[in-house]
C-alpha cells in the first residue's frame, strides 16, 4: 500500500514537471541531430539501416542519454532532503525497501516513456526534405524499437541503480552528476580497449551497454546486409543483457541493506557558542562606521566572492575525486595515442598528446565541468536557503556575477592543470621525457582555456535564463554539441565560440592559424560580454520571481551604465564581426562545405564541351620560382614548349590556372600572335586564339608569369602550401593546358547532387583512355629545368638532379633538371633543413628533415638501401642517380612519391618500435620507394581501379623487403596490421578502400590493397 502510494506520488509529479517534457525534447534532438550529422552522401551504408540505427541508438543517444537519468534519478532520491521534508518523512511507518522502491521504479517509469523520444527524432530526422533522399532506406519499425529493448532499456536500469545508489547514499547532486560523467567517459575510454581481449565471448559479456557484443557480431556485414538485415535477438547479447541486470538487482539490494533513515552528520568545522562577557561601556551603543563603496571595494568583494566560491567547490570529496579521476581518464584514454595517428605508431610527444588527447579525445571534461559547475554557482545561495541574507548584502549584482565568474574559471584551469599532469605522466609512463612545457602551457591555459572561458559565459547566461537548474544542465550541453557539430557546415560568424581549428606542426608551429583564431575569439568574446549585460538584468536576487517580475527588474536595472556597456558590445561585435567577414567573404571566397564541389560543378558544366577538342600537350618545362615564406607568397615565371600530336591543325589554345583570388595571372604569350577570347578567372579558364594555326607535328613555346599571394585569412583550411618553414606545392599552381577532367567533381553521389551525369570512366582500348593515360594533359615523359629561390636561412628542394647552388641578393638559390624524361609533377619543397647522407652503389641518399628528427634517420636509409637492392634486383634497374626523402608538416599528405623524391609527413620521423610493434618507418619508407617502379615507370591505364593496381603492388613489394630484411615474423605482424585495417574499414565504409587515389585521399594508409594482402597470404602464409 505505501509503496504504491510513493510510486503514484512520484509517477505523477514527474509528470507534471515541465522539466520531464524538456527532457524528451531534448533526447529528441539528440536523436534528430544524430541523423544529421551522419548524413555525407558518399556511404553505400544508409543512414537507417538497422545496424546503423542500432549503434546510434545504443552509443550516441544512449549515452547522452545519461544525463536525462542523472537528472530524473538524483531528483526522485535527494528532493525530499532538498526541500527540507527529509526529517519528517523519515519519522513515518515507511520502510526503506517502499521508499526506495517506489522512487526508483516511478524515475524508471518515467525515463523508460522519455527514451522513445530516441527512435521518434531518429524517425522523424530521416524524413527531412533538405536531406539527400540517397543516404536513406525504407524505414523499418523494428529496426527503431528493437535498440530500444535490447539496448536503451536494459541500460536505463543498470545506469538508473547506479545512480540512484549515488544519490540516495550520498544525499548530494554533484556526486551523482560526477558518476553519469565517469559513465559517459568512462565507457568511450573503456571502449578503445575491448579489442585487446582475445576471447570474443568475454568481450561481448564485459561491455555493460552491449554494443560491444553487437559491434563482434556484425563486424564483417557487408554494405547489402547492413542496409537490409536486422540485429535481431543474437543469444550472445540477450545473454550479455540478463548478466548487467543482474548485476543492476545485486547493486539495488545493497543500497536497500545499507539505506538508513536517519540524518547525515556534516563533517568539517563546527561553529562552538563562545559566551563572552559583554563591555559594560558598549552595552548601550552600536558604534556607526561609515562605509566605503569605491572602485577599490568592489575589486575586494569581487575577490572574496571568487575565494569563497572556489573554496565552496574544492572543499567537498567530489573535487579531489574528479581532479584524479581526470588524470586517469587521460592515462586511460591517450595510452594508445601514438599507436593510432595517421597511420604511424609514434612516440607521445607533446604537440600529440595535448592536441589529439587533451584537445579531443578528453573535450568532454571541460565541457561537463563547465555545465555542471556554472549551475552550481548560480543556484548555490538558493539550494542552501541563504539567498534572501546574502542578497541583501551591500553587494552589486555585477560584484556578485563576476566574482562566480572567476571562480568558475580557475576550476576551468585546475582542470586543464590535472589534464596537463596526466598529459606529463603519460609521456613519463612511456619512457618519453621532452615534456614541451611552454607548448603545453600554450595550448591548455592558451588556445583551449581562451575557448572554454567563452563557453562558461555562456553556460552562466543559460542558467540565470533557464532558471531551472537540471534544464539548464541539459540546454547547455545541448547547445554545447550543436555549436560542435553545426560549425562544420555553418559560417562561423553564426555559431557561438566558433572559429577555424588550431594545427600544430613540429617543423611550423601553428603557422598560419593563428591569426583566424584569434580575431575570431576576440569577436565571441565581444558576444561574452554582451551575455554578461543579459545575466547582470536577470539575476535572481532575494525570493524567487516569476516571469513578470523578472523582466521588470530587468528593466530597472538596465541603467544608463549598462546601455553604455551593451552599446560598446554591440559596437566590438559589429566592428570586429564586419573585419572577419571581409576577410573570409571579400578577400576570399567562402563556401560551405556541403557546396564545396559547386565550382568545379559549374566548371564542368561550362566547359566540358571542349574537353575532346585537340589540343598541345607540354613536352618540355622550364621554370623559376621565388619563394617569400615570410609573406607568405611564391611567384612562378616559366616557359612550355607545346607540341600538337594530334593529327589536325590547332587553332586556339585552352589554359586553365587555379581560380582563387589569392591567384594572380600577370601574362601569359605565345611565340605567335594570339587573342584572348575568353578570360575567366572565377573558374581559371582562357581561350587564346593563334592567329597561326599549329600544325600536328608542331611545336610553340608558351611562357607565364603567375603569382601566389594569400590575402586576409579564410574562413577556415588555411592555405599550408607556402609557409615560413615547410612549404610544399606542387603542379597545381601552374598553368594547364586544355580542359582538365582531373577537375571534375569526382563521385556519382556527388555528380547527382549537382545535376552531373555519372562519370564514365574509360576502358584500357578506349581513345578517351590513351588522351587522358596521364592525370592532366601533359607529355608522357619530359624534360624539367627548375631553378627556386628562397630564404637564406632555407633549403629548397625540387626532384631531379641538383646542376648547382648559390647565393644572390641575400637570397638562396637551386638550379635542379630531370636526368632522363620523367613526369611532370614540378613539386618544390623549402625548410629549415638538416641533411642527412648515404649512398647505395652510384646512387646518392639524402634525407633532408627536420633537424631535431635524427631518431628515424637510419631506419630510413636502411629502408631506402633495401628497397633499392631488393626491387633492383626483381624488378629492374632504378633510373636515377639519386634518391632523396624530404620531410614536411602533416598538413596534406602522410607519404607521396615523386621521380627520384618521396615526400613524407613529419610524423613519419617520430615512429617508435619495440616487440610486437610494426616499424611502419621501414615499411613506409619500402612502400613510398617501390612508387619509384609502380606508378613511376609502370603506369597503370586510365580505368577504374588505377589506384588499386598502383598501391597493391606498391604495397606488396614492400612487404616482401620487410620480409627479407627484418624477417616472417615481422611481415606476419604488417600482414595481420593492415588486413585488420583493411576489413575494418571495408565494413565500415561498404566499398574497397584501395580503390581511393592516393593523392586524393592522403590519408588513406599506406596500400590496404587486397590483392597485396591475399597475395602475401599465399606467400608467407598465416598463424
Amino acid at each position: 500500500m505505501r509503496f504504491g502510494e510513493v510510486f503514484r506520488y512520484e509517477f505523477s509529479h514527474r509528470l507534471r514537471s515541465v522539466s520531464t517534457w524538456l527532457y524528451a525534447g531534448f533526447l529528441f534532438l539528440i536523436a534528430f541531430w544524430v541523423i544529421h550529422v551522419a548524413v555525407t552522401g558518399t556511404n553505400p551504408i544508409h543512414v537507417n539501416a538497422p545496424e546503423e540505427l542500432a549503434y546510434k541508438t545504443a552509443l550516441f543517444c544512449g549515452l547522452f542519454s545519461v544525463l536525462v537519468t542523472a537528472g530524473l534519478f538524483s531528483d526522485a532520491a535527494i528532493r525530499d532532503r532538498a526541500a527540507g521534508m527529509d526529517p519528517l518523512l523519515f519519522t513515518t511507518r515507511l520502510r526503506p525497501a517502499e521508499y526506495l522502491g517506489g522512487r526508483f521504479l516511478a524515475a524508471l517509469a518515467i525515463n523508460s516513456i522519455l527514451v522513445f523520444a530516441i527512435p521518434i527524432g531518429l524517425a522523424v530526422a530521416t524524413k527531412m526534405p533538405y536531406l539527400p533522399r540517397d543516404a536513406f532506406g525504407p524505414n523499418d519499425l523494428a529496426a527503431y524499437l528493437q535498440p530500444v529493448l535490447l539496448f536503451l532499456l536494459p541500460n536505463l536500469v543498470l545506469v538508473g541503480a547506479i545512480l540512484f545508489t549515488i544519490a540516495a547514499l550520498t544525499r548530494q547532486t554533484i556526486p551523482v552528476y560526477l558518476g553519469a560523467i565517469a559513465i559517459f567517459i568512462g565507457y568511450l575510454v573503456a571502449a578503445s580497449y575491448w579489442s585487446g581481449i582475445t576471447s570474443p565471448i568475454l568481450s561481448a559479456l564485459a561491455d555493460p551497454l552491449g554494443i560491444n557484443a553487437l559491434k563482434a557480431m556484425t563486424a564483417y556485414w557487408t554494405a547489402s546486409e547492413r542496409n537490409a538485415r536486422l540485429i535481431g535477438f543474437p543469444s550472445m547479447l540477450l545473454w550479455n543483457r540478463l548478466l548487467w541486470l543482474a548485476i543492476a538487482a545485486v547493486l539495488f539490494a545493497v543500497l536497500q541493506r545499507t539505506f538508513r533513515f536517519t540524518q547525515r552528520k556534516e563533517r568539517g568545522r563546527r561553529s562552538e557558542m563562545v559566551d563572552t562577557p559583554v563591555d559594560a561601556r558598549h552595552s548601550g551603543t552600536v558604534p556607526q562606521i561609515r562605509g566605503v563603496f569605491g572602485p577599490r571595494t568592489r575589486m575586494r568583494q569581487t575577490l572574496a566572492v571568487t575565494r569563497q566560491a572556489l573554496a565552496e567547490a574544492i572543499s567537498g570529496r567530489a573535487f579531489p575525486v574528479a581532479f584524479l579521476a581526470a588524470i586517469g581518464l587521460v592515462l586511460l584514454w591517450g595510452w594508445n595515442v601514438g599507436a593510432s595517428y595517421i597511420d604511424t605508431i609514434t612516440w607521445p610527444v607533446t604537440h600529440l598528446v595535448a592536441d589529439v588527447v587533451l584537445s579531443e579525445r578528453a573535450i568532454f571534461i571541460p565541457w561537463l565541468v563547465i555545465a555542471l559547475f556554472a549551475g552550481e554557482l548560480v543556484w548555490k545561495d538558493r539550494e542552501t536557503g541563504a539567498a534572501q541574507i546574502a542578497d541583501a548584502a551591500p553587494v552589486r549584482t555585477g560584484v556578485v556575477l563576476l566574482g562566480r565568474f572567476l571562480a568558475l574559471v580557475a576550476l576551468i584551469a585546475l582542470f586543464q592543470l590535472a589534464l596537463m599532469l596526466g598529459g606529463i605522466l603519460l609521456q613519463v609512463l612511456q619512457g618519453y621525457y621532452v615534456f614541451e612545457l611552454g607548448l603545453y602551457l600554450r595550448i591548455l591555459f592558451g588556445w583551449n582555456l581562451a575557448g572554454y572561458v567563452l563557453l562558461a559565459a555562456f553556460a552562466m547566461t543559460v542558467h540565470v535564463l533557464v532558471n531551472h537548474k537540471y534544464v539548464g544542465h541539459v540546454v547547455v550541453l545541448l547547445a554545447t554539441a550543436f555549436n560542435y557539430s553545426a560549425s562544420y557546415g555553418i559560417h562561423h560568424l553564426l555559431i557561438y565560440n566558433a572559429g577555424p581549428r588550431l594545427t600544430y606542426s613540429e617543423m611550423n608551429g601553428f603557422g598560419p592559424f593563428v591569426t583566424p583564431f584569434i580575431w575570431f575569439k576576440l569577436y565571441w568574446a565581444a558576444w561574452a560580454m554582451l551575455f554578461a549585460v543579459v545575466t547582470m538584468l536577470f539575476w535572481v536576487r532575494g525570493p524567487e520571481l516569476g516571469i513578470r517580475q523578472r523582466l521588470a527588474t530587468a528593466r530597472a536595472r538596465f541603467t544608463a551604465r549598462t546601455a553604455r556597456l551593451a552599446g560598446l558590445a554591440i559596437v566590438l561585435i559589429l566592428g570586429l564581426g564586419g573585419f572577419i567577414f571581409y576577410n573570409t567573404n571579400v578577400l576570399n571566397a567562402y563556401l560551405p562545405p556541403q557546396n564545396a564541389g559547386f565550382p568545379q560543378a559549374e566548371y564542368e558544366r561550362r566547359y566540358a564541351r571542349y574537353k575532346d577538342l585537340p589540343q598541345p600537350v607540354i613536352a618540355g618545362a622550364e621554370l623559376r620560382f621565388e619563394i617569400y615564406p615570410e609573406a607568405p607568397a611564391v611567384d612562378m615565371r616559366g616557359s612550355y614548349r607545346l607540341v600538337n600530336q594530334t593529327n589536325a591543325p590547332i587553332r586556339s589554345v585552352h589554359v586553365e590556372t587555379p581560380s582563387g583570388r589569392d591567384y594572380e595571372v600577370r601574362s601569359m604569350k605565345f611565340d605567335r600572335n594570339a587573342t584572348a577570347e575568353v578570360v575567366d578567372p572565377e573558374h581559371g579558364y582562357r581561350i587564346f586564339a593563334l592567329e597561326r594555326a599549329l600544325a600536328p607535328g608542331q611545336a610553340m613555346q608558351f611562357s607565364f608569369d603567375v603569382a601566389f599571394r594569400p590575402r586576409g585569412f579564410r574562413h577556415g583550411g588555411e592555405q599550408t602550401m607556402v609557409v615560413r618553414n615547410g612549404s610544399y606545392f606542387d603542379r597545381r599552381l601552374l598553368p594547364f593546358i586544355g580542359y582538365q577532367p582531373g577537375f571534375e567533381v569526382s563521385g556519382d553521389s556527388e555528380r547527382k547532387r549537382y545535376g552531373l551525369p555519372p562519370q564514365p570512366m574509360p576502358g584500357p582500348g578506349d581513345a578517351a583512355a590513351r588522351q587522358y593515360q596521364s592525370r592532366f594533359r601533359d607529355g608522357d615523359r619530359m624534360h624539367v629545368e627548375t631553378i627556386v629561390g628562397t630564404t637564406p636561412d632555407q633549403i629548397a628542394v625540387v626532384p631531379g638532379m641538383l646542376r648547382r647552388s648559390w647565393t644572390e641578393k641575400r637570397r638562396r638559390y637551386v638550379h635542379y633538371a630531370s636526368r632522363i624524361p620523367e613526369t611532370f609533377a614540378a613539386s618544390v619543397f623549402s625548410a629549415k633543413y638538416a641533411v642527412e647522407n648515404g649512398r647505395w652503389g652510384n646512387v646518392s641518399l639524402e634525407i633532408f628533415h627536420h633537424p631535431p628528427h635524427r631518431a628515424d634517420l637510419a631506419r630510413m636509409m636502411s629502408a631506402m638501401q633495401a628497397s633499392l637492392d631488393y626491387y633492383t634486383s626483381t624488378f629492374g634497374p632504378y633510373p636515377y642517380r639519386e634518391l632523396r626523402i624530404v620531410e614536411v608538416p602533416p598538413y596534406s599528405i602522410n607519404g607521396r612519391a615523386f621521380p627520384s623524391a618521396l615526400a613524407l609527413a613529419e610524423q613519419n620521423f617520430i615512429t617508435r618500435t619495440g616487440p610486437g610493434l610494426v616499424d611502419l618507418t621501414f615499411f613506409g619508407t619500402a612502400h613510398e620507394t617501390a612508387h619509384q617502379w609502380w606508378g613511376g615507370q609502370v603506369r597503370p591505364a586510365y580505368a577504374k581501379g588505377r589506384g588499386f593496381v598502383s598501391e597493391s603492388l606498391a604495397n606488396y613489394s614492400a612487404m616482401l623487403v620487410t620480409e627479407k630484411v627484418l624477417g616472417r615474423a615481422e611481415a606476419l605482424r604488417v600482414y595481420e596490421f593492415q588486413m585488420d585495417r583493411y576489413l575494418r574499414q571495408r565494413g565500415e565504409t561498404g566499398r574497397d578502400v584501395p580503390l581511393l587515389e592516393v593523392e586524393d585521399h592522403p590519408h588513406i594508409s599506406y596500400g590496404k590493397g587486397a590483392v597485396a594482402l591475399y597475395t602475401l597470404r599465399e606467400h608467407i602464409g598465416t598463424e
